[in-house]
């Protein structure tokens, strides 16, 4: 059905088409991210990838905005074009690495984010679109409330995880120098299974106050975006 429907709008790809944006159907297909269309297509008319809508955005501006990694990655099969496409820029002065930066779902927040970074020259990365903002920085201005949600979702499980870290070194610590008898002397002393006992005592004493300090650590953490990447990965 593709290759039928290709050869039937050969024609309509050359000429004015060329010059005007006056068919939607590849960036519905791109929106969509009907991936086997859109690769027979452009293997077919090569010529389609300079395509551009009213936005000026390419397919893969759109594959990109909308988080189409199946598409995306088709962007490795074009060679050195790739280099061309990757720093083009839509009305607003976004580039792919700008549109990533943007709004989405969240459960689609990471598809393609590392990969078009990965494909988009260094020197791009740092451009500013016309409201003066690197992607990055329009990345924290996106999600800034995704922030102040993973801070109170961070302070409230850390929280209670604390209490039960505290919990436990407090009941290992007691056992610890908790004694039967008046003589001081524990009754299983000799015995294996007591130095089992101590050992295992002295690791969950030692665990439970690294899990404290851990704890504390991250409740008196700033939250600032890169703690997220970095030290809260766990």
């Amino acid at each position: 059905m593709v290759w039928d429907f290709c050869e039937l709008n050969k024609r309509a790809i050359n000429g004015k088409c060329k010059k005007t944006y006056s068919s939607r159907i590849l960036f519905v297909a791109a929106e969509t991210g009907n991936t086997i269309f859109i690769v027979e297509l452009i293997r077919l008319y090569p010529d389609l990838i300079w395509k551009v809508n009213d936005h000026n955005q390419s397919i893969f501006h759109i594959v990109v905005k909308h988080r189409r990694k199946g598409i995306c990655n088709f962007l490795y099969e074009i060679g050195s074009m790739k280099d061309l496409i990757t720093p083009l820029r839509d009305e607003n002065d976004n580039n792919m690495l700008h549109l990533v930066g943007k709004n989405t779902k969240q459960k689609r927040l990471q598809d393609v984010s590392g990969e078009v970074e990965a494909m988009i020259p260094p020197t791009y990365r740092e451009r500013k679109n016309k409201d003066g903002l690197t992607a990055h920085e329009l990345s924290t201005e996106e999600h800034k409330d995704l922030v102040l949600q993973g801070e109170k979702w961070m302070k409230g499980t850390t929280i209670h995880c604390m209490v039960v870290a505290a919990l436990i070194a407090t009941i290992v610590f007691a056992a610890a120098f908790t004694v039967p008898q008046m003589t001081g002397i524990p009754i299983f002393h000799s015995e294996a299974i007591f130095k089992v006992f101590v050992v295992a005592d002295a690791i969950s004493l030692s665990a439970s106050a690294a899990s404290i300090l851990m704890f504390l650590s991250i409740l008196t953490s700033r939250y600032a975006e890169r703690d997220f990447l970095q030290s809260f990965r766990f």
